[in-house]
């Protein structure tokens, strides 16, 4: 009985930790930290951005539209896009793309993201390198505002800020927003009080110097691996609210989900690269690894637990059979979100137990993938426009 209590109590005080308790300490760390102001450079660096495309002739011509805007000076642009053995139109397109300082590599055999990225910085001429993805659509200014802050030598490297700005209405759109703006809001915090703890993948940057190539016989999420190699080499990874992509929502909960539950095989993957970095001695760093992303990634487990110990508690403690009954009126409630989804009708809060179950279901799939290596470096993304 008491272990099993133990169990139940343990389980719900990690996730409201890592979802609730977390951030609060946060927040209250950036009232006693003192913000760091921005040191711009003195002048302007040379930049390369890097994007790696598979089968991406739906949203190829808006990115290409998208970088012509850009508010950069052409002398010291260059843009490098690594074609990963497309199939479709994608080849044709960027072939046709004449910009000033645009290059483009037709790689013949496909091999995944990190292969391509990989090649693509080592022929990069920048000194600093922006990353970003064919369906993130960056603002004029975007690349002036992640590169101001590499005057400032103890930064390596810089997220901006990326918003979903469709389907406002869907169960999708509705969670993957305020998730988006749940996390954003996070990652102002914890660069307020020292570094974020990886970046948004379609709009960071990294000082060329400190990019190592990625590991290439495994799927990893590199927007997490490459700031936080940056973090262990001592560096700071700053956040910035004002450089702003954006990017479609999904238009389901099923596209979303398969996307999830890829990552979540790439997150655990990436594990193994930035063990080191769990270590105490990287002060918040280490502290922030542990609360915003690894108890996070257990949370399918630990809500697991909270289920099992309960219904192994009902036959001996009256408490717990409200506890049972609370577990089934928001599984109830997501059940009712889930049919909304398929009815298409707009849910308001029943979107959020939908998608808070969702999510973690994908994540756990993701672990198995990541169990048996079911996770290989190439994938299949199916956009929409």
């Amino acid at each position: 009985m008491i272990t099993l209590e133990l169990v139940f109590w343990i389980s719900m005080f990690l996730v409201a930790y890592t979802y609730t308790v977390y951030p609060a300490i946060v927040f209250l760390a950036t009232r006693i930290t003192k913000r760091r102001e921005t040191v711009e450079p003195v002048s302007l660096p040379s930049v390369t951005l890097v994007v790696s495309v598979f089968n991406e002739a739906r949203v190829l011509p808006i990115k290409l539209q998208n970088i012509r805007a850009l508010d950069y000076p052409l002398d010291k642009l260059t843009m490098l896009f690594g074609s990963d053995g497309s199939t479709d139109e994608t080849d044709a397109i960027l072939a046709g793309a004449f910009i000033p300082g645009f290059r483009y590599v037709q790689f013949p055999r496909r091999r995944g993201k990190a292969s391509v990225v990989n090649d693509l910085v080592a022929s990069a001429s920048g000194e600093i390198v922006v990353f970003s993805d064919a369906n993130t659509m960056f603002r004029p200014d975007t690349i002036r505002k992640l590169v101001r802050h590499f005057g400032d030598p103890t930064i390596g490297a810089v997220s901006g800020e990326l918003r979903i700005d469709e389907h406002p209405d869907t169960v999708t759109g509705i969670g993957e927003t305020s998730y988006w703006n749940y996390e954003n809001l996070l990652k102002q915090m914890e660069s307020e009080v020292d570094s974020i703890i990886g970046a948004t993948g379609g709009v960071y940057a990294i000082r060329r110097s400190l990019y190592e190539a990625l590991p290439t016989n495994k799927a990893v999420t590199d927007d997490f691996l490459i700031p936080l190699r940056a973090l262990m080499r001592g560096y700071r990874t700053h956040y910035d609210r004002e450089a702003l992509a954006f990017e479609r929502g999904e238009g389901s909960i099923g596209s979303e989900f398969r996307r999830k539950v890829r990552i979540g095989a790439q997150n655990f993957n990436t594990i193994g690269e930035i063990g080191r970095l769990l270590h105490p001695r990287y002060g918040f760093r280490a502290f922030a690894l542990w609360s915003h992303k690894i108890i996070r990634w257990c949370v399918p487990f630990l809500l697991v637990a909270v289920f099992a110990s309960v219904c192994c508690l009902v036959p001996y403690s009256q408490p717990f059979h409200y506890v049972l009954g609370a577990i089934g009126v928001f599984v109830g409630v997501a059940g009712i979100g889930y049919v909304l989804e398929k009815l298409n009708v707009r849910s308001g809060l029943i979107t959020f137990p939908y998608y808070f179950l969702a999510m973690n279901a994908a994540l756990f799939f993701g672990f198995l993938r990541f169990v048996f290596r079911r996770q290989g470096p190439t994938w299949r993304v199916d956009r929409k426009l």
